[in-house]
């Protein structure tokens, strides 16, 4: 779709105009700003091409934490051709240093020429938390007159749907009437509502089920506390302000309306309770507080309540404290990427590092990543991360090069939320182009949470990355339960099991029988994999008999810093490195299906046909000796009977033969090289042992001339 252009008097026209007005279209699923007016301009104390420029970067910037992700659903709801958009949230104002209430209202007009454009007035109602300002008036202010007006209060003070206040006017009241609970001798509070599923909800029923819903639970509410005791916050968030005592028991009342609300249709909900009792604050701080608890467990599909507490204080004292200092961690240099390797099963090499974000705090130390990504995502902070992650990579790959040590490819971590906060992918290109490393260096890494956004999008993310010479990897396969779902929507490169798997790896043998299931099945379908989490050399042999492509865990490497990685190689004691032109050759022997052979293409014979594992291996035939460079465990059983092999050498890589392969097999390898197909091997003899195989060749090392053979034995049979 193209933008859309205004005539010259039209857009001077609207430009003039002194409400706060922006004009936008939806083009390619992003909301991209056409037209501010002179009132917008007043309003947010800007140029209008800053203005601009902001709205399409990072719109809601200065929105206050708590409200951007409501905001921004309703938004895209409304720019995807919802009817209207209104809106009331808290922008911080940088005229007077200080959270402001703008309420905002969009309607959808249709050009002359049938382009679909959105109009959104955006008026301030009140002050977050400071009353007194003079640059506002107070909105609690002659409360009992405005009460009176009825009709006024109706259109600018209640939500349509509901009819309960909105989230400005809530606000004013639990303010006004915090005094009122504490004169009857009681201790007030908030209590705060969160609907868990409502996406999935009207993906099932449709939006008009959720809005009676919605509707129905405001019904609820007005039935245990008085309709000005309730607001709505916006979506599918409510708030009341209530006195405390036998607030567990109403609530355990709601619970048992909302199973029966909408004739059954209906979702749990998820309760915070802030009470006063713990600290006086203002009721928009209180309202905060009580949201934070809400959200704990949001993955919980039952209604459930918890209250605001002493280690609920230190976890939002965190996460204010992660949001406020977030900016300088990076202009500081605090938050860096730290280098784990990734190392090639064939041949026991550093083939790839994955660049996992550590914040060095100077007041706090070592910030651990679980305790600020959370934080980011929820803040819509996280695609800043990601990319100054980027950023530092390219730079810290450019000096490596220009110190003269070997590179291999580094893998980035992507949020769901950042394809949601940006064009990631034209930000990531964007970046690589600008530096001196190829796209062949840098790989994309993904979580299956990018499976509840929209299937056709994801996919088309997918191919953008890949046509821009990205590879794209799957992470923590496993955690969830959209993975084997995933698998067929989207073209991974590569699959990374969950390290759970690996927690797990002693506690029963089912888990050894699931890892090695899925291994063989994503390498059926011809996507390389990666086990994290690796600590012992059990885990090590285990997964180079079960044909896992690459390892990684703390029984490899660490993850360190760029000055600690030149350290350990400036001193020659680190792990080899992957010479890049060999990668290809090694990646195709990795790719090579050892658990269950298949050469129907030469012959009308699969592995599967017959009982037990085939043994099978790949062999690397060099001048002076030969290497086996993968085996399941039934082919390294062959190799010990026969002498070629010992138990101790099992789980290392590229293991040397014992003994050189006799005459008649080396006659059969120099049959491969002439033949572009399956050799079949009958009845050969190799000391007391006769043994039929099928074996071919698979690749060249481009540097050395090596050559990798797949061996798959059919029968072994004693003198």
């Amino acid at each position: 779709m193209t933008r859309y252009q205004f005539q010259d008097t039209e857009r001077k026209a609207l430009e003039k105009l002194n409400i706060p007005l922006v004009i936008y279209q939806l083009i390619d699923k992003r909301v991209v700003t056409l037209l501010v007016s002179d009132g917008m301009c007043k309003l947010m104390g800007d140029s209008r091409e800053n203005i601009a420029k902001l709205f399409d970067e990072d719109m809601y910037r200065d929105t206050h934490p708590d409200d951007k992700a409501r905001v921004a659903d309703a938004a895209l709801k409304f720019a995807l051709g919802g009817d209207k958009f209104d809106c009331v949230y808290r922008t911080l104002s940088h005229i007077i240093n200080d959270y402001v209430i703008i309420h905002s209202h969009g309607e959808h007009f249709i050009t002359e020429d049938g382009t679909m454009l959105s109009s959104t007035i955006y008026m301030v109602e009140g002050m977050g938390e400071d009353f007194d300002n003079p640059l506002t008036e107070k909105l609690a202010s002659n409360f009992k007159d405005m009460m009176s007006k009825e009709s006024l209060i109706r259109d600018n003070f209640y939500d349509t749907l509901t009819g309960l206040p909105n989230m400005s006017y809530f606000l004013a009241l639990a303010d006004a009437g915090k005094q009122a609970i504490i004169d009857e001798g009681k201790t007030p509070g908030i209590v705060f509502f969160d609907f868990t599923g409502m996406k999935y909800f009207n993906e099932k029923f449709g939006l008009k089920e959720g809005d009676n819903l919605l509707s129905a639970f405001g019904d609820i509410l007005r039935k245990y506390f008085s309709n000005e005791n309730c607001g709505r916050m916006g979506s599918d968030h409510f708030a009341v302000f209530t006195q405390m005592e036998e607030i567990e028991a109403t609530l355990q009342n709601i619970f048992k309306d909302i199973k029966r609300a909408n004739d059954g249709k209906t979702l749990p909900v998820h309760v915070g309770i802030y009470s006063m009792a713990f600290e006086d604050v203002p009721a928009s701080s209180a309202c905060d507080r009580a949201k934070i608890v809400s959200d704990k467990e949001k993955g919980a599909y039952l209604s459930k309540y918890a209250f605001y507490d002493e280690n609920t204080h230190v976890v939002a004292s965190h996460y204010e404290y992660v949001i406020n200092t977030f900016e300088k961690a990076i202009r500081e240099g605090w938050i860096q990427p730290y280098y784990q390797q990734i190392m090639r099963s064939v041949n026991g090499r550093v083939c790839d590092e994955e660049a996992l974000a550590r914040w060095i705090d100077p007041a706090r130390g070592i910030i651990p990543p679980n305790h600020f990504i959370y934080v980011l995502e929820d803040a819509k902070l996280i695609h800043k991360l990601d990319l100054y992650i980027l950023e530092c990579v390219l730079r810290d790959l450019e000096d490596v090069v220009k110190k003269g040590f070997q590179i291999v490819p580094v893998s980035i971590n992507l949020s769901k939320y950042d394809f949601e906060l940006c064009d990631i992918v034209e930000e990531i290109k964007k970046r690589v182009e600008a530096s001196t490393i190829s796209s062949e260096m840098i790989t994309i890494e993904i979580t299956e949470s990018v499976s509840t956004l929209d299937e056709e999008f994801v996919s088309e993310q997918i191919r953008r990355f890949h046509d821009a010479g990205f590879k794209v990897w799957m992470d923590d396969f496993g955690s969830g339960y959209s993975s084997l779902n995933m698998l067929q929507k989207f073209d991974f490169d590569l699959i990374k099991l969950d390290m759970r798997f690996m927690r797990e790896f002693g506690m029963s043998k089912k888990n050894h029988v699931i890892v090695k299931e899925l291994i063989q099945m994503i390498t059926k379908l011809g996507i390389d994999t990666i086990v994290e989490g690796v600590e012992t050399i059990e885990q090590v042999k285990f997964l180079r008999e079960v044909g896992c492509s690459k390892m990684q865990g703390f029984y490899f490497a660490k993850p360190i810093p760029l000055d600690e990685w030149y350290t350990i190689y400036g001193a020659k004691v680190g792990n080899i490195i992957e010479i890049f032109e060999e990668s290809e050759y090694y990646a195709t022997v990795g790719k090579i299906n050892i658990i269950e052979p298949i050469v129907n293409n030469d012959y009308n014979w699969e592995a599967n046909e017959f009982f037990g594992q085939i043994p099978t291996g790949v062999l690397e035939i060099r001048d002076d000796s030969s290497y086996i460079l993968r085996y399941n465990r039934n082919f390294a059983k062959f190799l010990m009977k026969m002498g070629y092999l010992d138990e101790v050498d099992l789980g290392n890589a590229m293991i040397r033969q014992k003994k050189e392969p006799i005459k008649e097999f080396m006659e059969a390898v120099d049959k491969c090289n002439d033949i572009d197909k399956w050799v079949h091997v009958e009845n050969m003899q190799d000391e007391d042992y006769y043994t039929s195989y099928f074996i071919r060749k698979i690749a060249v090392n481009p540097i050395h001339g090596y050559k990798a053979y797949e061996v798959a034995i059919l029968s072994i049979a004693k003198d």
